[in-house]
């Protein structure tokens, strides 16, 4: 059986390991005190994902219309700690970033050398994915920590069969798949990994790997039976948004994809991954080059053909980044050291330039335009909210009703001290988000009065109540060219659907 000692390279760099922690532990903690320090400083409130996922922490359950339950899980956790600003909410991404830095730290350092582990873990904490999502709570955060941890506890375990490798391996299969269920594509790139070696392959028959495999599937279990109880909303979101009954009307959208994996690793790190898998396919027979192409290209690719069949978000193989960062970094290491400076650099200046356009624009006197603002769709919510404060105030026997999940998630968190009373319009019979599902204006609601906020037509809505009278017509500015507009009308006497 392999061992760590087998998988391992001598160390060429004299950096002993107690001190590549400590410098590593310097650097991720002055990244995230400059990540929560500067949020505050961004002039935005949440994204309408976030807002909902905030809403989902109100009331803690074993799943979601569109998500397994952990991101909510944490934002409770957080919440509960320090209250509901925007950095409470998002504390627990802006932690478990870092985490999984350190993860690949630890996996680096064991499969190569401190320098690679270091390196691996520096990389990561500046990546413009990590950089970009490092401030914004989604699932995409703790799913990445527990791949990383899974990576970890099944190369231990390959080599040493220990069982609490084993069962940390459950662990963290069962919680990365109730944080989003891409975490079910480890399951693909571990078996490849296993049948790639004979001294691997013999672990299937191992029962300390079923015990594993059994135990992530009864921490998923609830998540399970949660959809069965309320007809499978999650899976059906999921086949919805990824087109599996047939080829999306738009065609795919694989050159944006594409686009949007080389600005998550850096255009340096996205070179330097393609060249690691040169190298990789040069040393096809190393284990540690196998383990780093089998949890990082295959779904890259399953992710590229859903790309050219129908469309994919550029976020869908974001696991593949842990062990592709890795296989960068191995990379980099053959060169000079000036190239991994260089490349860091880059994704560092990448990092400051978002965080800080607006301050560079206003240095110079001139407004962000709007094409260099990635962050309106996160702007004047709050704004926008406290124009229809009054409102809500001064009408509060009307329940909040709406019909999208923009409206509801960002009027909700943004009036969360208010505590209003809330339903979603539901005129279809499934439901198509997390209101309609949890809380649908429905036959109990006869004869209800309620506040329409809407940014559509509303005649579909107010030709079901018995009278409707406009109180608002409310406009903010979002920033150039753009505004958040609704109307605001008062409604008596629900008399139905139909």
């Amino acid at each position: 059986m392999q061992t760590f000692a087998t998988l391992r390279t001598p160390q060429t760099t004299g950096l002993p390991a107690r001190s590549g922690a400590g410098m590593l532990l310097m650097w991720l903690g002055i990244v995230t005190f400059y990540r929560i320090w500067v949020l505050p400083r961004l002039g935005i409130t949440l994204y309408v994902d976030e807002a909902q996922y905030w809403t989902w922490a109100q009331q803690l359950d074993w799943g979601y219309f569109s998500k397994p339950p952990v991101v909510a899980w944490l934002i409770a956790a957080s919440t509960a700690l320090f209250g509901d600003d925007l950095v409470a909410v998002k504390l627990s991404a802006i932690l478990l970033y870092p985490a999984t830095a350190w993860l690949l730290f630890v996996l680096g350092r064991q499969l190569f050398d401190t320098r690679v582990g270091l390196r691996s873990a520096v990389a990561f904490s500046l990546l413009p994915f990590v950089s970009g999502l490092g401030l914004f709570v989604s699932t995409d955060a703790p799913l990445l920590f527990f791949w990383a941890l899974a990576i970890l506890a099944l190369v231990r375990a390959t080599s040493m069969d220990r069982w609490r490798d084993w069962l940390l391996l459950g662990v963290a299969l069962g919680l990365g798949v109730m944080s989003k269920y891409t975490m079910l594509a480890f399951g693909a790139s571990a078996l490849l990994y296993l049948l790639l070696s004979p001294q691997r392959r013999a672990q299937l028959g191992n029962p300390r790997l079923w015990a594993a495999i059994a135990l992530a599937a009864v921490l998923v279990m609830p998540n399970v039976l949660w959809n069965w109880s309320h007809d499978f909303p999650t899976l059906r979101h999921t086949a919805d948004i990824t087109h599996v009954e047939g080829i999306n009307d738009k065609g795919g959208n694989v050159g944006e994809f594409l686009l949007a994996q080389l600005a998550s690793l850096g255009p340096g790190f996205a070179l330097a991954f393609l060249a690691g898998l040169v190298v990789a396919w040069q040393q096809r027979r190393d284990g540690r080059m196998q383990l780093l192409v089998c949890f990082s290209l295959p779904l890259l690719a399953i992710v590229f053909l859903q790309a050219l069949r129908s469309e994919a978000n550029g976020n869908w193989a974001a696991p593949a980044f842990v062990t592709a960062t890795v296989l960068a970094v191995v990379f980099l290491s053959r060169l000079k050291t000036r190239w991994w400076i260089v490349v860091i650099a880059l994704n560092a200046g990448l990092m400051l330039t978002v965080y800080h356009v607006r301050d560079i624009y206003r240095i110079a006197g001139k407004p962000v335009p709007a094409s260099l603002d990635i962050l309106k769709r996160a702007r004047a919510w709050d704004v926008l909210a406290r124009q229809l404060r009054p409102i809500f105030a001064a009408h509060p026997d009307a329940m909040l009703l709406t019909e999208n999940r923009t409206l509801m998630a960002h009027l909700l968190y943004e009036l969360r001290d208010m505590h209003l009373q809330h339903a979603a319009w539901k005129p279809q019979a499934i439901p198509q988000d997390h209101y309609q599902l949890t809380t649908p204006l429905g036959p109990e609601d006869l004869g209800r009065s309620a506040i329409l906020v809407t940014q559509s037509g509303s005649a579909g809505v107010i030709e079901r109540f018995s009278s409707h009278q406009t109180l608002a017509h409310v406009s903010v500015i979002a920033g150039p060219k753009l505004r958040r507009e609704v109307d605001v009308i008062l409604l008596e006497g629900f008399r139905g659907y139909r």
